[in-house]
This record gives C-alpha cells, sequence and structure tokens, in this order.
C-alpha cells in the first residue's frame, strides 16, 4: 500500500501551481488542511480519497 506521502505526491504533480491545493502540499501543511483546501479548490473526490485512506491507516494500526 502507498504512503500517504506518496499518495499526497502524486495528486501534487496533477496541480496548477497556484492552487490552494498545491500550496498546502508545498508548506508541508497537515493532511486535514490539505483535504480542505481540495474541497476548496473543487478536488472533492481527492479529498473524500484522502479521508478513506487515513481511515484505513488508523484501523490498521489499531
Amino acid at each position: 500500500m502507498a504512503s500517504l506521502e506518496q499518495v499526497i505526491g502524486q495528486f501534487r504533480r496533477m496541480l496548477p501551481e497556484e492552487s490552494a491545493t498545491a500550496r498546502a502540499i508545498d508548506r508541508q501543511e497537515p493532511w486535514e488542511r490539505i483535504a480542505l483546501n481540495a474541497v476548496d479548490d473543487g478536488y472533492i473526490e481527492f479529498a473524500n480519497e484522502l479521508g478513506s485512506f487515513i481511515e484505513v491507516c488508523l484501523r490498521r494500526s489499531s
């Protein structure tokens, strides 16, 4: 399974430089902030996928 950093990095390569999501990723902000920016930028599916990824990781670690 991919790491959180890999998932975010792959998504980052597809983003325009001026998007709030790209800037949040570049600043290495927490995943919650990245997800909120993704929703604001209209990348709702990515935000949902990110939340699901985190949920799976948390289930596996418990």
